[in-house]
């Protein structure tokens, strides 16, 4: 999978449930060991792929070395960034 993108607090959350899945297939009949070992597979592909962003609550929390342009902003965050909106 290619173009997954997560900030961090997606990332613990899946990592949460793929423990929370471990911890109900451990739990189960076999019958569902199948289901339960898709899910993870699948949660487990997602995070491995994953493109983790950083989260900025404004453009005031990016250094102003990037804003002025002295620093390239695609160099400081090469994956990119998410500025969270205005609430």
């Amino acid at each position: 999978m290619k173009g997954i993108y997560l900030t961090e607090q997606s990332k613990q959350e899946i990592e949460a449930k793929i423990v929370e899945l471990e911890t109900i297939r451990n739990e189960s009949s076999s019958d569902n060991n199948d289901y339960y070992l898709g899910r993870l597979k699948e949660l487990e592909e997602i995070l491995s792929s994953a493109t983790i962003l950083p989260v900025e609550k404004s453009l005031n929390d990016i250094p102003i070395s990037v804003l002025m342009a002295k620093q390239n902003l695609s160099e400081y965050y090469p994956n990119g960034v998410i500025i969270q909106p205005k609430q």
